[in-house]
């Protein structure tokens, strides 16, 4: 048994070969339960939750995520996101790795949105805002700026010192990253909007962007949160991480529904479909996509095999 901690992944882990992994994962998909969810408290606003998420492959493993997500945790200088991952070994259930599941969740996270804009986004996108300060931007950033040729990158939060202090992050790189004040004048303009907030109120309108935008919606993950307009949802063409929590957790999706903007039939495919196709889906410029990211226990799985298969090559056990 190892002990992979957040220093081995970020040594260990590039998105192209985690998105490759999470393809060959969800091809080899076995079983995934429902995850289970519980509060820890009774705020109704800001709740904490533990989350349990198992996923099962037909070769030789399978995995528990255990995950809290404390609200509250970014104003004490902490990720709202704590977790571990445990990988076991399929053929005798002996575990094979025990792994800072926090990290683990931000490059699992930062990658899936990057696959579905993959499948999903003008190929020749170049602009990208991302509405968020969250320690999962950075992720999202580079992420993103690798399977799209991405010149531009903005980013705008309600603080705006710690919108500078994600550029501040970036050095050498080949893209300009900005931090800015409003949003709203530039958005129009962009080729896609990534929001990674946990806001509890529409922040995107349809006013806010333009049609052929992608819109990446990764934060609201809970019935009380919102990013996207519910009226917004009517504008493109909807596609989900996991169809089962996004009719049970994405706040703004359930709320489009419940107020008939869209119908259940309006939500095109989930992320499996989608890899099982491997096909470009957008088919003209001009159209409008959402992506409705909830997590998936088969991303923490191919994360949680990927590093493990690295970590051991690197240290020739």
């Amino acid at each position: 048994m190892f002990l992979i901690n957040s220093t081995d992944i970020i040594k260990l882990l590039d998105y192209k070969s985690l998105i490759k992994e999470i393809k060959n994962t969800f091809k080899k998909a076995d079983f995934c339960p429902a995850r289970e969810i519980y509060d820890i408290d009774n705020n109704i606003i800001n709740k904490s939750q533990f989350l349990l998420m198992p996923a099962f492959i037909k070769n030789k493993y399978y995995g528990v995520k255990l995950l809290n997500v404390f609200p509250n945790n970014p104003a004490k200088g902490m990720d709202r996101v704590k977790a571990l991952y445990v990988l076991f070994d399929k053929n005798n259930g002996n575990v094979r790795a025990i792994i800072d599941g926090t990290m683990l969740t931000k490059y699992r996270t930062a990658a899936m949105s990057a696959l579905a804009s993959q499948y999903l986004s003008n190929k020749n996108s170049s602009n990208l805002l991302i509405i968020g300060t969250g320690s999962l931007v950075p992720y999202m950033i580079s992420a993103h700026t690798k399977v799209r040729p991405i010149k531009n990158v903005y980013i705008w939060g309600r603080n705006y010192k710690k919108a500078k202090n994600v550029v501040n992050n970036f050095k050498n790189i080949n893209f300009k990253v900005k931090a800015v004040k409003e949003f709203t004048n530039i958005s129009r303009n962009m080729d896609i909007i990534s929001t990674v907030t946990s806001s509890s109120h529409p922040i995107i309108f349809e006013k806010h962007f333009k049609k052929g935008v992608h819109l990446d919606l990764v934060g609201a993950h809970n019935k009380n949160m919102m990013e996207l307009d519910s009226k917004a949802f009517m504008c493109g063409h909807i596609y989900v991480e996991d169809i089962d929590a996004a009719l049970n957790e994405a706040g703004d999706l359930i709320e489009s529904l419940n107020l008939g903007h869209i119908k259940r039939k309006n939500i095109k495919k989930d992320i499996a479909e989608i890899i099982k196709e491997d096909a470009y889906v957008r088919r003209k410029n001009e159209q409008t996509t959402i992506f409705k990211s909830v997590g998936h226990s088969f991303s923490d799985l191919a994360a949680a095999i990927l590093v493990y298969k690295k970590y051991i090559a690197a240290t020739k056990i």
